[in-house]
C-alpha cells in the first residue's frame, strides 16, 4: 500500500521480523492513530515487550525512530510503484493508457481496504513537523518527492505522444495526485465514507484523460 502516500499508508511486513521491525510497526500504527506527540517511547516498549535499553539500542530517540519509519516506507513505496507500473505496462504500449491503468489499480486497492484507508503516515508526521528535527522533515519530503517524480515521469512521456489540450504545468498535475489522496483520506475519515478516496482517484484519472486526449 501507499505511504500516502503522500506514502499512501500502513504496510504489511514479513511474518518473521526483528525487534527493530516490531518497534517500527508499533510506532507506525500509533502515529497513524494519534500522531507523533501522542506516541510515547514507553508505550512502544510495553507493546513490543522490550527493555528501555533495548529500544535505545535500535533508536537514539523518537526523531530517529520516525525517520527510520519514513526511510523504510520510501523503499516500500518504490517497490509498490514498480509493481503497479509493471502491471499497467501490460495493459497498453500507449503511455496515456498505461497511466490510466496505473491509477485504476491504485483506486482498486483503496476500494478493497476493509474499513477504509488507515491514513497517510507522511501527512500525520508533517502536521507536527515543529516537534521533529531536520532529518525527519527531509525524509518526509523524499517520500512526497518520490510521488512527484514517478507521476511527472509518466506525464512527460504522455505529453510527448499526446500534447495537452491546454496549457498545464505537468509538475503541478503530478503533485495533484498526492493532494487528492491526502485530502480524500481526511475527508473520508471525517464523514465516515471510505469510498471517497477511490472516487477521487478516478476523478483524477478522468482529468488526465480529458487533458491529454478524451475520446482517443
Amino acid at each position: 500500500m501507499l505511504d500516502c502516500g503522500p506514502t499512501l499508508m500502513l504496510k504489511q511486513t514479513s511474518v518473521t521480523k526483528s525487534k527493530r521491525e516490531d518497534i517500527l510497526d508499533a510506532a507506525q500504527r500509533a502515529i497513524l492513530h494519534k500522531g507523533v506527540s501522542g506516541t510515547t517511547i514507553d508505550e512502544l516498549i510495553a507493546e513490543v515487550d522490550i527493555s528501555k535499553n533495548g529500544f535505545f539500542y535500535h533508536f537514539r530517540d523518537k526523531d530517529q525512530l520516525v525517520e527510520a519509519i519514513l526511510v523504510r516506507n520510501l523503499e516500500i513505496d518504490r517497490e509498490w510503484f514498480d509493481g503497479l507500473l509493471g502491471k499497467a505496462a501490460r495493459v497498453s504500449d500507449d503511455p496515456l493508457f498505461r497511466l490510466l491503468a496505473f491509477l485504476e489499480l491504485i483506486a482498486g486497492e483503496m476500494e478493497s481496504m476493509d474499513g477504509g484507508h488507515p491514513g497517510c503516515l507522511t501527512t500525520a508526521i508533517c502536521y507536527q513537523d515543529r516537534l521533529l528535527g531536520d532529518n525527519v522533515r527531509q525524509a518526509a519530503a523524499r517520500v512526497l518527492l518520490q510521488w512527484r517524480s514517478t507521476l511527472l515521469g509518466q506525464l512527460e512521456e504522455i505529453a510527448r505522444v499526446h500534447p495537452p489540450k491546454y496549457d498545464v504545468a505537468l509538475q503541478e498535475l503530478a503533485d495533484m495526485l498526492s493532494a487528492v489522496i491526502d485530502g480524500a483520506i481526511i475527508f473520508g475519515r471525517v464523514v465516515d465514507d471510505a469510498l471517497i478516496l477511490p472516487r477521487q482517484i478516478r476523478l483524477y484519472k478522468q482529468l488526465i484523460l480529458n487533458t491529454f486526449g478524451a475520446g482517443k
